[in-house]
């Protein structure tokens, strides 16, 4: 008798609180980099965004096909979104004569994009203009690509970010931050994974700009994964990686 009274006590509770509900939606994403700012990311249910697609600087021209395309600036370095096939939805972090910024606020089915300001130089944008900065959540994972930021956000923007768990920043200097900044503001982030992106390759041999071993070193836990990663929440590490991809 007792078990039969202690069931339907606990089918009351159940009952009471309503159906357990699961976590929001997670799964396997996938980021491929096509060198410099380019970056491919492929949610679980398969809606493609491409970010900062590049014009002719030197990196293969790669055939990419996308729903969505995020451009933070209109520079051609980033902003080459006709290379996108697929008739996607462009999203620009800036209004059309570049002189403030748009607010992006954009969800197509798993995926969600946030648009935050910031500056393509340490001078409030008066050198080289205004920059956006996109965060894609994808997979129950929180994606900040700085694209080329030129300076260290204060603490009140970082807190605006939130949680990031994989970081896309520019070391290379000259145009963005170098690697001593990009370390800087990857320390106060504390992302699970940072990527190294707008640096000096054989790509782009020609450009003042530095390489990542600058930003490289010191770092205890430095990966090379390829030009393509499947990444998840429960893949991403315990500790804090840099992983390093190729465009190749």
């Amino acid at each position: 008798m007792q078990i039969v009274v202690w069931a339907l006590v606990l089918a009351l509770l159940v009952s009471a609180s309503g159906p357990v509900r699961s976590a929001a939606p997670q799964g396997e994403a996938t980021l491929r980099w096509f060198g410099h700012a380019f970056v491919l990311i492929t949610s679980p249910e398969g809606v493609r965004v491409a970010m900062d697609p590049f014009g002719e600087i030197g990196y293969p021209m790669p055939d990419v096909e996308a729903d969505v395309v995020t451009i933070s600036h209109g520079h051609g370095d980033h902003s080459n979104a006709p290379l996108v096939k697929g008739k996607p939805e462009v999203l620009q972090g800036l209004t059309p004569d570049g002189r403030d910024w748009a607010r992006v606020n954009f969800r197509r089915r798993d995926v969600t994009i946030t648009s935050f300001r910031a500056y393509h130089d340490k001078a409030q944008g008066k050198q080289r203009g205004l920059n956006t900065l996109f965060l894609v959540e994808v997979g129950g994972l929180r994606i900040a690509h700085l694209s080329d930021i030129g300076h260290v956000p204060a603490e009140e923007a970082l807190r605006a970010l939130g949680r990031v768990d994989i970081l896309l920043v520019p070391v290379g200097g000259v145009y963005s931050i170098d690697g001593a900044e990009a370390t800087q503001l990857a320390d106060r982030l504390k992302a699970a994974i940072t990527i190294p992106i707008h640096y000096k390759t054989e790509a782009t041999a020609s450009w003042p700009i530095a390489d990542e071993l600058a930003f490289l070193e010191g770092k205890p836990r430095v990966r090379r994964v390829g030009n393509s990663v499947r990444i998840s929440r429960e893949l991403l590490p315990r500790n804090p990686e840099v992983w390093v991809m190729d465009y190749r």
